[in-house]
C-alpha cells in the first residue's frame, strides 16, 4: 500500500502535496525524537544502562481492553489490522503479503521512525517502537499473536509483521 496521506484524508491532494506533508511530519518527528534521544544519553551518562531497561519495561505495559469491547479474535484481528494500516499511512509502505481471517502478514519497506531513529543513530531507542507491537497487539485482544523475524529499525530490508489469531 501507498504510503501517501490520501489513504486517509476525505479529498485526495496530489502526490507533491503528500510528500510535502511527509517531510514537515519527518521533520517534526525527527526533532521530538532527537530530544528524547539527547536526553535518554544524559540519563545513561548519569545514570547507567538501567535507564534503558525501565522505560523499555515502561513502554512494553500496555492496558488491555475491557473484556466487554472484545469481539471475536477473528473480528477484532481484522479490525486492529485496519487500525495500524490507518495509522501508519503518509509515514510507512507496506503490502499485505497474507489475508486470511485469522493471519495477517504485512511487508514493511519504509517506517518514519525507523528512517528518524537511524539518522539519529539512535536505533537502540528506536527499537522501543518496534517492541512495543507484541504488546499492543495482545492488549487489543489477548487471543492474539504477532510475530516478526526483521525490522528496517536494525537495518533488515524489512519489517515482516505477522498478527494472527493465536488461540
Amino acid at each position: 500500500m501507498s504510503p501517501s496521506i490520501n489513504n486517509v484524508l476525505p479529498e485526495p491532494v496530489s502526490d507533491e502535496v503528500a510528500a510535502a506533508f511527509r517531510e514537515v511530519l519527518k521533520r517534526k518527528v525527527k526533532g521530538c525524537a532527537g530530544v528524547l534521544v539527547r536526553c535518554l544519553r544524559a540519563l545513561e551518562e548519569r545514570y547507567g544502562k538501567e535507564v534503558y531497561a525501565v522505560c523499555e519495561e515502561a513502554l512494553a505495559q500496555r492496558t488491555p481492553r475491557a473484556a466487554e469491547e472484545l469481539k471475536s479474535p477473528e473480528e477484532d484481528l481484522q479490525e486492529f489490522c485496519a487500525g495500524l494500516e490507518r495509522g501508519c499511512s503518509g509515514s510507512h509502505e507496506w503490502v499485505r503479503v497474507e489475508d486470511k481471517p485469522g493471519r495477517i502478514g504485512y511487508s514493511f519497506t519504509a517506517c518514519l521512525w525507523a528512517e528518524v531513529f537511524n539518522e539519529l543513530d539512535a536505533a537502540d531507542i528506536g527499537w522501543w517502537w518496534c517492541a512495543g507491537d507484541e504488546p499492543a497487539t495482545k492488549a487489543y485482544n489477548p487471543a492474539l499473536g504477532f510475530e516478526r523475524t526483521k525490522t528496517l529499525m536494525q537495518g533488515h530490508d524489512e519489517c515482516d509483521h505477522v498478527f494472527k489469531v493465536d488461540r
